[in-house]
């Protein structure tokens, strides 16, 4: 999943990784299920802010692009004591969405764009979000597990589903969404990976997987999806009705990636990030940090270090570092339209 969007969902892997020998025997969820479309009610409020207001109270938060080696990135320029943390970032660098804290307590979602301005949205709580491809709205995971479509411009909100859900939606070039289905964001002992459609209201299981960590978009429009079975991590390849096994990572593996070209694969291990090159192949220790992301032509690898955002070539070499929040783009702003 994009960027930074993985955070509620490292955590709580944390724990129900823990919990997973006794859990195991929980009964799947069916195929395909339908999904409650909660009932209208008041919208969260919205607010759009100038970029002249923001500059004058010092609350601009900066969009910086550089390009590394053959990647695109977007670094994040914060206010001084500002604690807002990076959700996801627009596909063409254009737009990051931040929130001022995680979970189910009132959270504000903030749309920061490279003009300097701002939309911000109260939402009851705050999960995770992800990027439409055209950038024009987001899906939002509120702290009760719902999902929001809010638009990238005005803040308007209306909500599509009541979950629950955990983690970062990713919304699909059709304007379907993935997402990982839970009994409940407080106790999510099982997670599942659907597909909602937005149009019926409908979800479709698409993995057996009962404790499914995180998916990813492959080029061919398959997909690669990160879960748990008994003891260890795998990585399996999903395409239609099949699922079949690509790699097993062996137990204490976390904050998988897979590049989309679905053979190049990274994760954590204790302090450790390792890159594997293809399946089965030599697996190489880049060096010290936590959640390994690929740049979306598989050149580079962003890591987490602490405090800083660092970018490695494949061989472990350090092609940028940024003392601030970071994300890998498809390209710079404006090459979508």
């Amino acid at each position: 999943m994009p960027s930074r969007e993985r955070a509620l969902a490292r955590r709580g892997r944390g724990g129900f990784r823990r919990r997973t020998a006794i859990l195991l025997v929980l009964m799947p969820l069916l195929a395909s299920v339908a999904v409650g479309i909660a009932s209208a009610g008041n919208p969260p409020a919205a607010t759009s802010i100038s970029a002249d207001d923001l500059a004058r109270a010092g609350s601009q938060i900066g969009l910086i692009h550089h390009s590394v080696g053959g990647a695109s990135v977007v670094e994040l320029i914060l206010p001084p004591r500002t604690t807002s943390r990076q959700l996801a970032i627009a596909p063409d660098g254009s737009a990051a969405a931040l929130a001022d804290q995680y979970g189910p307590v009132a959270a504000l979602l903030t749309v920061a764009r490279t003009d300097g301005s701002q939309t911000r949205v109260n939402l009851p709580g705050l999960i995770g979000a992800g990027f439409a491809t055209d950038g024009a709205w987001l899906a939002a995971i509120d702290g009760r597990g719902a999902l929001w479509r809010v638009a990238a411009q005005s803040g308007a909100a209306t909500l599509l589903a009541d979950g629950p859900f955990i983690g970062s939606p990713i919304i699909r070039s059709d304007g379907s969404l993935l997402l990982l289905s839970v009994p409940s964001v407080s106790a999510p002992i099982s997670s599942t990976l659907v597909r909602l459609d937005p149009e019926s209201g409908s979800l479709q299981a698409l993995s057996d997987d009962r404790l499914v960590y995180s998916v990813f978009p492959l080029a061919d429009g398959s997909l690669a999806v990160a879960a748990h079975e008994v003891g260890r991590t795998v990585v399996r390849h999903v395409a239609g009705n099949r699922s079949d096994l690509v790699v097993d990572l062996g137990p204490g593996a976390v904050d998988v990636a897979v590049a989309s070209d679905g053979q190049q694969i990274a994760f954590a291990r204790g302090r450790d990030v390792i890159y594997l090159p293809m399946p089965g192949g030599p697996a190489g220790r880049l060096g010290g940090g936590s959640s390994p992301r690929f740049a979306p032509d598989g050149s580079a690898l962003m890591i987490l270090d602490g405090g800083t955002t660092r970018v490695l070539a494949l061989d472990g070499s350090e092609l940028a570092a940024y003392d601030a929040q970071a994300g890998f783009v498809a390209c710079a702003p404006g090459c979508g339209s």
